[in-house]
């Protein structure tokens, strides 16, 4: 457990000031460790606001022999990802659950693919008699996933530039240039933005234009907000395949992207015949505990199972 001492002086070593409330110090106080803490503020905007200089010296592509047995492209400056990926601890319960859950023939589907980690990881899982499609908008990275593909000669994936939205146009993908997460991208269809950002037009179109019949096992999606709209696009195709969905639920994205409450996403997805439950700690991908929505969670990745 950490003290209150322990956050004050993390505040004034890495960002130079004192808290600015007793409330940040309480958020701070739930960090599981020192390392987290440590974490949660060198991840920040402000961080490299305050020592520019960090990422000029750690903005390198590297390539990583990944301990699941794929090598992937990561970027030094990118915290919030490359290095976890580096360090062998991106998102461990998630990737418990898709260790357990995608199986060697199974078709696959990556909304959100980043730099590709699992999509590369669900290559690996379903062998060549498998499928893997994924998708990612913001171009460098669609280009880094596209040459870790390569890299380990995974031809039965497909990584597709476009941006998965309710129909075929244009959208504006807002980002933060020089942020040390390099996953928050979120759509924008009426040019709103957000301060200090920037934005790049990218094409937008819906999952059915892809799949034709190909009959998805597993869905992964993590698109800052839009889920609800893009699952709610293919609706008929997911009630008739009934994959396994591993989906983020961020509350603020959701309501900006996708005009829904977590409550209503949930609901959606039930409407289809699914369950949605946290995912577990522990190392076996095992399901937590149900969810509704009504929970006090700015942001959680969940399962949606078939009932």
């Amino acid at each position: 457990m950490l003290t209150r001492d322990q956050v004050i002086w993390a505040y004034r070593i890495l960002l130079d000031r004192d808290p600015e409330s007793e409330k940040v110090i309480e958020e701070k106080l739930h960090c599981p460790s020192i390392r987290a803490l440590a974490d949660a503020f060198m991840e920040s905007a402000e961080f490299f606001d305050k020592h520019p200089y960090l990422v000029s010296a750690k903005d390198r592509w590297v390539m990583v022999e990944h301990k699941l047995g794929f090598r992937i492209w990561v970027n030094t400056a990118d915290t919030a990802v490359s290095w976890c990926i580096i360090d062998g601890d991106f998102e461990p319960n998630e990737t418990d659950f898709v260790m357990r859950n995608v199986k060697k023939g199974n078709s696959v589907i990556d909304i959100g693919a980043n730099l590709g980690f699992f999509s590369l990881l669900c290559s690996k899982l379903v062998g060549p008699t498998g499928r893997v499609i994924g998708f990612e908008a913001l171009t460098f990275l669609h280009e880094s996933a596209i040459c870790s593909v390569r890299e380990n000669q995974f031809d039965h994936c497909i990584i597709h530039n476009v941006a998965l939205a309710s129909q075929r146009g244009q959208a504006q993908l807002i980002y933060a240039p020089g942020s040390p997460n390099w996953g928050g991208a979120f759509l924008s269809f009426d040019g709103t933005g957000l301060p200090d950002h920037a934005s790049v037009t990218v094409p937008t179109a819906p999952l059915t234009d892809f799949v034709g019949d190909i009959h998805a096992d597993f869905i992964k999606i993590d698109v800052e907000g839009a889920e609800h709209m893009v699952l709610n696009s293919c609706k008929d195709y997911i009630a008739q395949t009934k994959p396994v969905v591993m989906s983020e639920i961020h509350r603020g994205q959701l309501a900006r992207v996708s005009r829904v409450h977590p409550v209503e996403y949930i609901e959606f997805m039930s409407s289809l015949g699914y369950e949605c439950h946290e995912i577990a700690a522990g190392g076996h991908g095992d399901l937590g505990r149900a969810i509704t929505g009504h929970e006090a969670f700015d942001l959680i990745n969940v399962a949606f199972v078939p009932k």
